[in-house]
């Protein structure tokens, strides 16, 4: 299990580049979500969750399938790293604000969290969360070394890629064929291959 924060009113949030398995550096990855069931979340990073629920709504099914999509990050909090994961309103907000970006200054993200109701349920609302100039303790003895930081985040940081390999929707087909009937990611599949064989016989 990785570390995935969650989100409480109050907390201060310094945002950490990602590093991949092959050193490339990354401040956000976004992918779809679908929760099936209590134990079971599949991810998805091509596309496939969200072209199933457009296949659906065409034929006018009855099925349920709530794709979100996630933006995924490093965050520093509490002396480590974890993952957290924000929706649309905190994504645009961080990306408006490029110094949160400089992991060498005081820009954080203060959270406020509020409920909004909707469809006759409560959600948490982050609207009035805000960028925050404060100090902060940095883990790295050399703050402007990029050595240091490098070799701290990649030693510390949960391992998001193989989070989203161990849930992704390949893995999780079958579950996926018994939910909706039938096997809409192999006929996806099935119907890609055949547009690239007839634009190339064409």
């Amino acid at each position: 299990m990785i570390k995935i924060h969650k989100l409480e009113d109050g907390d201060l949030i310094k945002i950490l580049p990602m590093i991949d398995k092959n050193n490339n550096i990354s401040w956000i990855k976004q992918y779809d979500c679908v929760g099936l069931n209590t134990k079971t979340f599949i991810t998805d990073t091509k596309g496939y969750l969200k072209r199933i629920s457009h296949k659906i709504r065409e034929s006018n099914s009855s099925i349920n399938l709530p794709i979100s999509t996630k933006y995924a990050m490093n965050i520093y909090i509490d002396g480590e790293i974890r993952i957290l994961n924000v929706a649309r309103t905190l994504f645009q907000m961080i990306t408006n604000n490029p110094k949160l970006w400089d992991i060498r200054g005081n820009h954080q993200l203060f959270i406020v969290k509020g409920e909004v109701k909707a469809v006759g349920q409560i959600f948490p609302s982050f609207d009035k969360s805000y960028v925050s100039e404060k100090s902060w303790t940095p883990p790295v003895n050399d703050i402007d070394s990029k050595d240091e930081w490098y070799s701290y985040i990649k030693s510390n940081q949960p391992d998001f890629d193989n989070h989203l390999e161990r849930n992704n929707i390949f893995v999780h087909k079958q579950l996926l064929i018994s939910h909706l009937g039938k096997d809409m990611l192999g006929e996806i599949i099935s119907d890609d291959r055949q547009k690239k064989l007839d634009e190339i016989l064409v």
